[in-house]
């Protein structure tokens, strides 16, 4: 052969083989979390704003993972049942998610039923309470996210004088004699036994919570948390705190917003719905409910579990998106609907993550501050028993409250 065309040949296969195209790139790698619809949608889209901002963000840090965000009001993620919701978003089928954000009174059961993996935050990270709350023999099984107690919205600084039951009472009564001294909602079989731990934790603030879930019912503190009770009844026999009128819908808080009712009792972030319903009104005074024979907060906690099955490079994954998901940063988007145009409502959302509280805009904001008091020395809601004994304490609080 001659030797121009050899070497012509030669450099022919060098240029060929040095333009081939690069080998196709590994797709990133999917991961879905379902997180709590149960918080305001400030935004008023659905959370699809929120979904996608936290998508981006952590996308643009993990690359190689692509997230899916999921609010579904429709996915009941206090269904226990095997071959229920939260069997299926935490076992292996189409449906499954990686990890899930839980209320951690159903903790324990999660981790009984081998449904969850160990998941523990940074040492100090998180409130004291929230530690606790998903400790499970020893073994931490969740990422705190939020706190939520129980608490009073009044426009009257008196309020900070009630010690128990009866003395947070008779102050509502005198705000505007005549009106309602309180709108709640007491109905369902997770809000009234939930409300009758609270108050038997203000009765007893010495001893352990779990003692709370035994029959029969504590009178010590049943007689102060019924005089609570009975202060929404404005004629006898009709209580709509009780008989599911409040449920489900605004009505308490536009009772409170429009002054027919004198305080509002329930979770901090339904401040939202009151602001709403009444634009422009005064910002109002908040103390931790006292239901029982004293006051002591009682906090539930909400954490992300992750999925059982999900090991290997999956758990790093899933570790990941935990640590960013419980992250100061992240914690302070949701609470002020940083994903939303300026002048969005803050979602007024109690969080787990400690430093929230010392940054701004937090650390400014008049309402947190009110807020961060009330959760000094708060104790967690049982992570085990509840789920089982909850409708025997529904049907004997019932019982007792006619």
């Amino acid at each position: 052969m001659n030797w121009k065309a050899s070497l012509g040949a030669l450099l022919f296969t060098l240029t060929a083989c040095s333009e081939s195209p690069d080998p196709t790139p590994t797709p990133p790698r999917p991961m879905k979390a379902v997180l709590f619809p149960y918080i305001p949608d400030t935004v008023g889209d659905g959370f699809a704003s929120l979904a996608a901002r936290l998508e981006a963000d952590f996308e643009r840090e993990h690359s190689d993972i692509d997230l899916d965000i999921v609010f579904d009001a429709n996915l009941d993620v206090y269904d226990l049942d095997d071959g229920g919701t939260l069997n299926q978003l935490l076992g292996s089928g189409p449906s499954a998610a990686q990890v899930v954000e839980v209320d951690t009174l159903i903790l324990g059961s999660l981790v009984s039923k081998g449904w969850i993996q160990p998941v523990t935050p940074a040492a100090g990270t998180v409130h004291p309470a929230a530690e606790e709350a998903v400790r499970i023999s020893g073994t931490s099984y969740g990422m705190p996210t939020y706190l939520c107690t129980y608490v009073v919205y009044s426009h009257s600084t008196n309020i900070r004088s009630a010690t128990n039951g009866a003395t947070l009472v008779g102050i509502l009564r005198e705000v505007s004699p005549g009106k309602r001294p309180l709108a709640a909602n007491f109905d369902g079989s997770w809000t009234l036994p939930s409300s009758y731990i609270d108050a038997w934790g203000d009765t007893h603030p010495a001893d352990a919570l779990p003692g709370a879930l035994s029959l029969p019912l504590d009178a010590t503190t049943l007689t102060p948390f019924e005089t609570v009770v009975d202060s929404c009844a404005m004629e006898p026999g009709v209580n709509p705190c009780l008989d599911g009128t409040y449920a489900d819908n605004t009505a308490a808080e536009e009772a409170f917003a429009t002054e027919q009712a004198n305080g509002f009792m329930g979770y901090t972030e339904r401040l939202v719905p009151i602001l709403k319903a009444r634009p422009g009104m005064a910002l109002p005074d908040v103390v931790s409910v006292p239901l029982g024979g004293g006051s002591a907060p009682t906090v539930f906690v909400d954490a992300l579990v992750v999925n059982a099955g999900c090991t290997g490079t999956c758990a790093e994954d899933a570790k990941a998106l935990t640590t960013f998901l419980g992250s100061t940063e992240v914690r302070s988007l949701i609470a002020f609907s940083g994903e939303g145009p300026q002048g969005t409502l803050p979602r007024y959302l109690l969080q787990a993550n400690r430093a929230f509280y010392q940054q701004e805009p937090a650390r400014s904001d008049p309402m947190y501050r009110k807020f961060e008091p009330l959760i000094d020395g708060a104790r967690p809601f049982p992570s085990q028993g509840f789920p089982e004994n909850r409708k025997a304490m529904q049907a004997a609080l019932l019982e007792a409250l006619k």
